[in-house]
């Protein structure tokens, strides 16, 4: 994308807030390159702005002190909320219906008055998407409803100088286990443990996968030298955690391989 077709979808962005007549924007807000493109549009198109961030045990710590960070360097005002999403049995339970219930408590836990917003974009939309069915029954998702392609996100992002345009895509630590998989904290957390220990290796792109005795490790080949550089610590690593097998996928990492 040049300059002005940069400029284009920036302004068809800003437009969205006045068609759609968003008077206060409550943006549910991960700090990830998408909700932080929505959080920068709403605050330069509407004078009513708020992100809300989630702290719950779905999301790893690093991943909360980003996103309230990134909103304070925006310049948003906004909200840590706690909440308890093994409370809810169908998220428990891991159903393939989990993202759904997911957005839905995420919604719920948003109880001020104003437009929920939330950072789905258009190259999200193919395949079982569960969660977009909440978004389009309880609030907005401004990228997803201009079109806007994860390739035109990131451009906008640099444009705009914000440093989570090359940032990888993240998701919850549910996507770690296979569906059907009862969740639970201690599950999350040895997760999330791992893969901070991975991540110190200066691996970029991570997702260890929990079959319950056996882990499965995926990253970007060009990070999987240091993997195997690192094998015996990483080993060890998972195995004081209880897991008795490990591998690492020749495929690499890929979305939605956890059914695979």
């Amino acid at each position: 994308m040049d300059e002005k077709e940069i400029e284009k979808r920036w302004d068809d962005l800003l437009d969205w807030y006045e068609e759609n007549d968003i008077k206060r924007a409550l943006v549910a807000f991960s700090g990830g390159k998408d909700s932080t493109l929505v959080l920068d549009s709403a605050v330069e198109a509407v004078e009513d702005v708020k992100a809300f961030i989630i702290d719950d045990v779905m999301y790893p710590d690093w991943e909360i002190e980003e996103a309230i960070s990134r909103a304070e360097e925006i310049g948003s005002e906004y909200e840590l909320v706690e909440t308890s999403k093994l409370s809810n049995e169908e998220l428990k339970q891991n159903t393939r219906e989990r993202c759904y219930h997911c957005k839905k408590e995420l919604f719920n836990s948003i109880d001020e008055e104003g437009t929920v917003l939330e950072g789905t974009n258009a190259s999200e939309a193919q395949g079982h998407r569960p969660g977009l069915k909440a978004v389009e029954k309880y609030g907005h998702a401004p990228l997803l409803e201009i079109g806007m392609k994860e390739d035109e996100i990131r451009e906008i992002l640099r444009w705009r100088g914000r440093d989570v345009w090359d940032r990888p895509s993240f998701a919850c630590l549910a996507s770690r286990f296979p569906a059907g998989t009862e969740l639970t904290k201690n599950r999350l957390r040895k997760v999330e443990r791992i893969e901070d220990e991975i991540f110190g290796l200066g691996v970029r792109q991570l997702r260890v996968r929990d079959f319950g005795e056996t882990a499965r490790i995926e990253v970007w080949p060009e990070d999987m030298e240091k993997i195997i550089a690192n094998r015996e610590k990483i080993v060890r690593w998972l195995k004081d955690e209880g897991y008795e097998k490990v591998f690492l996928d020749l495929e690499g990492y890929r979305t939605g391989s956890i059914s695979q």
